[in-house]
């Protein structure tokens, strides 16, 4: 699998860098989430702990699969800013805490 990166934008106010990508994979299904962060990991050089993957987009026969990623600069700050469906499908969820009895 080939990744491109199509377009990339540091939005300094959330402390993460959002990525547009182009994964190419010629006669062969859909990566999963978990094959596209290996390849997003090698191609950006970062840790895959910080990468969301947010949209992967594919259409039937092309080989093809954009995808919307963001790079977090710490873990925290993702599970702060993320809704927890996003972060259950990317294997970042910690579930809520709850608050001491008592208190």
């Amino acid at each position: 699998m080939d990744i491109e990166i199509l377009e990339k934008h540091d939005n300094l106010l959330l402390e993460r860098t959002e990525v547009r990508l182009l994964a190419k994979h010629p006669k062969e299904a859909t990566p999963k989430r978990k094959e596209l962060k290996e390849a997003i990991t090698e191609a950006l050089g970062i840790s895959k702990e910080t990468i969301v993957i947010d949209v992967v987009e594919s259409e039937f026969g092309k080989g093809e699969t954009k995808i919307y990623a963001k790079v977090y600069n710490k873990v925290e700050i993702a599970r702060k800013i993320e809704n927890d469906h996003i972060l259950k499908r990317n294997s970042l969820y910690e579930g809520k805490k709850k608050k001491e009895e008592g208190s």
